[in-house]
C-alpha cells in the first residue's frame, strides 16, 4: 500500500497528482494525468483511467474500474468490482455498491435546488445497489435508489426509485418488465 503526505506528483503514472493521506492498494493501476485528492482510498487491483479525478475522502473498492475522464466527488463510495465507464459524474453522497455497472456518460445529481439552499443543507446522492446496470447517457436525480440487479436502459432519466430487478427505460424512466433469471449476475460469474 502507498501512503503519501502533501500534494505531490506521483510516480505510478505520467502526470499523476496525489493529495495528503491517499492510500492505494497493491496492484492498483492508474492512468495518465489522474488527480487523486486528500484522504482517498483506492482498493487493491482497482483501475483508474486517464484524466480521472477522485475527490476528497472518496473510497474506491478492490477490483473496481473508474474509466477515463470520470469525476468522483467527495465522499463517494464505489464498491468492489464495480465498473464506472468513461466520462461519468458521481455527485457527493453517491454510493455505487459492488458489481454495479455504469455505462459511459452517466450523470448522478445531488442537489434538487441547483445551489439555492442554505449553507450546510445536506445533499443527496443516489444509491446504486449491488449488481445494478445503468446504460450510457443515463441521468439520475438526487436521492434516487436503483435496486439490486435492476437495469436502466441507455438515455433514461431516472426521477424515482427503481425496484430490484426492474428494467426501466424512457424519459422519465418507467418499469417495462423484470430482469430474467438468466441475466442475474450469479449466472455470469
Amino acid at each position: 500500500m502507498v501512503t503519501r503526505q502533501g500534494l505531490e506528483p506521483g510516480d505510478m503514472a505520467p502526470g499523476l497528482l496525489i493529495g495528503d493521506k491517499v492510500q492505494i492498494g497493491a496492484g492498483a493501476r492508474l492512468g495518465g494525468h489522474v488527480v487523486i485528492h486528500a484522504e482517498v482510498t483506492i482498493g487493491a487491483a482497482a483501475r483508474i483511467g486517464d484524466h480521472a479525478q477522485i475527490r476528497e475522502r472518496a473510497r474506491i473498492g478492490a477490483g473496481a474500474t473508474i474509466g477515463g475522464f470520470v469525476s468522483v466527488d467527495p465522499e463517494v463510495v464505489v464498491g468492489e468490482r464495480a465498473s464506472v465507464q468513461t466520462r461519468c459524474y458521481l455527485a457527493r453522497g453517491t454510493t455505487v455498491e459492488e458489481d454495479a455497472f455504469l455505462g459511459p456518460d452517466v450523470t448522478i445529481a445531488n442537489d434538487e435546488t441547483m445551489g439555492r439552499h442554505p449553507p450546510g443543507a445536506p445533499l443527496r446522492g443516489a444509491l446504486l445497489r449491488r449488481a445494478c446496470r445503468v446504460g450510457a447517457g443515463v441521468t439520475i436525480r438526487p436521492g434516487v435508489e436503483v435496486g439490486e440487479e435492476a437495469f436502466v436502459a441507455a438515455g433514461a432519466v431516472v426521477v424515482a426509485d427503481v425496484p430490484s430487478r426492474a428494467v426501466v427505460m424512457g424519459v422519465p424512466a418507467r418499469v417495462v418488465r423484470e430482469v430474467p433469471d438468466e441475466d442475474l449476475l450469479e449466472r455470469w460469474r
